[in-house]
C-alpha cells in the first residue's frame, strides 16, 4: 500500500519545533528601559529536514507501507468562495520562519503534489475513498479522518483509527450543526456537540433523514436550508471528482 499522507501539517509540526526566539534587548526589558522586546526568530531548515526524514520514514514503518505519496495545499480554496470569512479566525497567526525551505524540500525530495484551488485534505479524502486498497491514509485533522472510511493513521499521536462508514456520515453532519471554531465556521448558532448529539440521535431513533431535522434546528434559529447547505460545503471532504483527463474538479455538496 501507499501511505497516502496530508502533508500539511509536517511542515508546521517540524518548522515550529526547530525555531529559536531571540530579544535582542533582553537587557533593556529588565531594565525597564523598553517595553517592547525586539525579537527575532530564527529557523534550523537543516534539523527539520532531518525531521521530515525521520517523520516520513516513521510513517511508512507504522502502517507498513512501500511508498508515500504526499500533499499539500497551494493556491486558491474554493471554500473562500462559499463563505469569505473561511478560516478567518487565522489572520494574525504566523507561518514557521522555515515554511518555504520545508515546502521546497517536500517538493523536491519527495515529490510532494500541489493542490490549488482545494486542499491537500480534500484530495486524499478523494483518493482513500475511491481507491481503499491501494491508500493508507495518514492525518492528524479529525475532519479528514473522521469524514473517511477505513484503517487510517494519526501520524501525530501515532495512533491507527477505524472509521465506519455509517461513523463518517454522522461525523461530517454533527460538523454542520457544530461548526468547526478552528477553520472558521459556526454551523447553527447555539450547538454544541452535546446538543448535536440528541439531534443526530433522534434522527436515528426516529429513522429520518439527519438532514431533515438538521434543517429544523436551522430554521429554529431563524435560519434557513441554504445556511445549512453552506455550512455543510465547509465541512464536506467529499466535494471533488475527476474529469475524463484525471484532473479535479470541486463538485459542490448538495442535499
Amino acid at each position: 500500500m501507499v501511505a497516502l499522507i496530508d502533508a500539511d501539517s509536517l511542515i508546521y509540526k517540524t518548522g515550529f519545533t526547530f525555531e529559536q526566539k531571540f530579544d535582542w534587548n533582553e537587557l533593556e526589558l529588565e531594565l525597564g528601559i523598553e517595553n517592547e522586546p525586539d525579537t527575532y526568530i530564527e529557523g534550523d531548515l537543516l534539523s527539520a529536514k532531518n525531521a521530515i526524514d525521520g517523520l516520513i520514514e516513521s510513517i511508512l514503518f507504522n502502517t507498513g507501507c512501500d511508498s508515500a505519496e504526499l500533499w499539500l495545499t497551494g493556491d486558491g480554496n474554493f471554500r473562500y468562495d462559499v463563505l469569505d470569512s473561511y478560516k478567518s479566525n487565522r489572520k494574525g497567526s504566523r507561518k514557521p520562519t522555515d515554511y518555504t525551505g520545508i515546502w521546497n524540500y517536500l517538493v523536491d525530495s519527495y515529490g510532494a503534489h500541489v493542490a490549488r484551488g482545494y486542499e491537500a485534505d480534500d484530495v486524499v479524502v478523494y483518493k482513500k475513498t475511491h481507491d481503499p486498497e491501494e491508500y493508507f491514509l495518514c492525518a492528524i485533522d479529525k475532519d479528514v479522518i473522521y469524514q473517511c472510511e477505513g484503517t487510517h493513521y494519526n501520524y501525530n499521536k501515532d495512533e491507527f483509527i477505524t472509521v465506519k462508514l455509517e461513523e463518517a456520515e454522522r461525523f461530517f453532519y454533527e460538523q454542520v450543526l457544530t461548526g468547526d471554531v478552528v477553520d472558521g465556521y459556526k454551523g447553527c448558532p447555539g450547538i454544541g456537540k452535546a446538543r448535536a448529539t440528541k439531534i443526530l440521535d433522534k434522527a436515528e431513533e426516529d429513522e429520518v433523514p439527519y438532514w431533515e431535522l438538521i434543517i429544523e434546528a436551522y430554521e429554529a434559529k431563524n435560519l434557513t436550508e441554504d445556511d445549512a447547505i453552506q455550512q455543510a460545503r465547509m465541512a464536506s471532504m467529499h466535494q471533488l471528482k475527476e474529469d475524463s483527463k484525471g484532473d479535479y474538479k470541486v463538485d459542490l455538496w448538495k442535499p
